[in-house]
């Protein structure tokens, strides 16, 4: 992903007012150059959690780099087969989603080491996350949940299929537990109604 985005200005209808804020805080927390995205937390808070959007799940972790916190949702979890999708409508999503102050994170590949994240993207991609920033971890992924709930008509339809295949058995992720604990959660809130299934947090 390069660091030069284009139409970064660009700005959607109810945009929040601290979007320009909050992207350029998470720009100098998780820089990105020549194709990659590097995010070196000091720990992570949360090992993980679930929340849902349009009945889908979707994982999400929380990180602290310094004072600031740092949620990421797994838009697209990670797939062995790469998913095609136009570079043009990549670009217009990472728009959208700057302009809700949100950072999108695309990628062909990437790696973990503790809470070193290093993510690669220069093709079709394998996985695809957005992240917001907080003073805390609660405040970064109240945040998160409303701006992707604001922009989840813009995701890319490629994406949005991606997920609902990885969920359908018809995309293998590359991390098989990923996938279990999605499975897990989808059916336990499909037993108990479409109520469940739009609560936003659960672990």
């Amino acid at each position: 992903m390069s660091a030069a985005i284009p139409n970064k200005a660009a700005r959607l209808p109810g945009t929040v007012p601290r979007a320009a804020t909050d992207v350029n805080a998470l720009e100098r927390l998780v820089p990105s150059d020549n194709g990659l995205t590097v995010f070196d937390a000091d720990t992570q808070e949360t090992s993980y959690g679930i929340c849902f959007f349009d009945g889908l799940p979707y994982i999400f972790d929380t990180h602290r780099k310094g004072t600031r916190y740092v949620a990421t949702i797994e838009l697209l979890t990670e797939v062995v087969e790469p998913v095609p999708i136009a570079r043009y409508s990549v670009e217009r999503f990472r728009r959208d989603a700057r302009a809700n102050g949100l950072l999108p994170i695309p990628y062909t590949a990437c790696f973990f080491k503790g809470n070193l994240h290093v993510y690669a993207f220069s093709g079709p991609v394998r996985g695809f996350d957005l992240a917001t920033v907080g003073s805390t971890a609660g405040e970064s992924e109240q945040a998160l949940f409303e701006r992707v709930d604001r922009l989840k008509s813009r995701v890319p339809g490629e994406i949005v299929r991606a997920q609902e295949e990885l969920l359908a058995g018809k995309q293998h992720p590359r991390h098989s537990s990923d996938l279990r604990v999605l499975k897990r959660r989808l059916k336990e809130a499909e037993k108990q109604g479409p109520a469940n299934r739009g609560q936003r947090r659960t672990l």
